[in-house]
């Protein structure tokens, strides 16, 4: 593996990270989101043909890592991610032509936001149980449920959806994945959080809607694979906006100790202070080159189950203890608005809970050793 980056993808890094610093301007969520849909980023993983950059899940993440480093808005980061990795790489990947033909251009070019609807109220962490269904009539199905915890939910215009269409075959080839246009379905509550405000959380309901096989991804029966297949893509490649987080406080962090006095000298100088910023680029470092090798796996095409369980687990963990630290050091200004830093801390707390818990990782990566 060459840990040198590529011309390209120097290039990349460095076009997204100074577009991003753009969004730190007071400009409203669709003006921030088509801006950085002209960047590119959302295509980056996308096939040339289908109108993206047709490069990998490394180049994913340094993408994301730039757009987070440069931009403190996190929740608009998350959003973009999620709408990227569990929403158009898995329609780029398994939609038929005229899918990718109809929707694609407009969810690279930030007219469409997508939303990925699998969580339930009944079935968070527990996706062998969902019960939202797509009952089959003749060439249609009738899709009802509701799905919670959804990223994207209010601005969504367009779910990728999954349901249960054949009971009798469980969750490996009875659940399907659908496309639902606004239209199609309702946007039930929406919540308020602690962080990631930019991102909204709510629900998605489907009451009596009718679906054609063209809504259908991929085949009948094979939502399982593609929901794990983004899930993949999501564990390894979400790091990337932790790690420009983590990256762009850590900067922060080194001024601010450099600045601040107390007896006479800056506290960068006193070892209580110094250590836990040594601490913070260790954690950094490590947590940066396991996602670049868990992403390396990814594009070479080996199995990731293990990989993206571990990167999850540890970066997501990794995140919050650092925004921690920062704040520590920080002290009073850590904890007032003015400095960012709470707000930091606010924006890492969720990140041991989507895209699977810690505890959901954990599992997966015993489940690899045969445990």
């Amino acid at each position: 593996m060459d840990f040198e980056f590529s011309s390209e993808q120097k290039l990349l890094q460095e076009n997204i990270y100074e577009a991003s610093k753009s969004l730190n301007q007071d400009l409203s969520f669709e003006d921030k989101w088509k801006f950085m849909a002209d960047t590119g980023v959302i295509g980056t993983c996308i096939d040339t043909e289908n109108g993206g950059l047709g490069l990998g899940a490394l180049e994913m993440i340094i993408a994301l890592e730039a757009m987070a480093k440069g931009s403190s808005d996190n929740g608009l980061s998350f959003a973009i991610a999620a709408h990227t990795l569990s929403c158009v790489i898995p329609i780029n990947k398994y939609g038929t032509a005229n899918q990718k033909q109809q929707y694609l251009p407009s969810l690279l070019d930030g007219k469409m936001i997508a939303a990925n609807a699998m969580t339930e109220s009944e079935s968070g962490s527990d996706v062998f149980h969902l019960q939202c269904k797509a009952i089959k009539k003749e060439s249609n199905y009738l899709l009802n449920g509701t799905k919670t915890f959804i990223s994207n939910s209010k601005a969504s215009s367009l779910v990728l959806t999954y349901a249960e269409t054949n009971p009798d075959k469980g969750f490996f080839g009875g659940l399907s994945a659908f496309i639902v246009e606004k239209n199609q379905y309702k946007v039930g509550s929406t919540f308020k959080k602690m962080g990631l405000e930019n991102c909204s959380l709510g629900e998605i309901i489907f009451e009596e809607t009718y679906l054609s096989e063209s809504n259908l991804l991929g085949k009948e029966g094979g939502g399982a694979f593609i929901f794990n297949h983004s899930m993949e893509w999501e564990r390894i490649c979400l790091a990337g906006i932790h790690l420009g987080a983590m990256q762009r406080v850590l900067n922060k962090t080194i001024e601010f100790v450099k600045q601040r006095k107390s007896l006479g000298q800056s506290i960068g100088k006193f070892q209580g202070v110094s250590h836990s910023i040594a601490d913070m680029v260790t954690s950094l470092d490590v947590a940066r080159n396991y996602a670049y090798r868990a992403a390396w796996c990814l594009d070479n095409k080996k199995n990731v189950s293990k990989e993206a369980a571990i990167t999850k687990l540890f970066v997501s963990n990794s995140v919050k203890t650092f925004m921690l630290q920062a704040m520590q050091i920080f002290g009073g200004y850590g904890y007032i608005s003015e400095y960012g830093i709470e707000q930091e801390v606010r924006d890492a707390m969720a990140a041991t809970i989507y895209s699977g818990t810690s505890e959901i990782q954990k599992n997966i990566i015993v489940s690899n050793l045969g445990i």
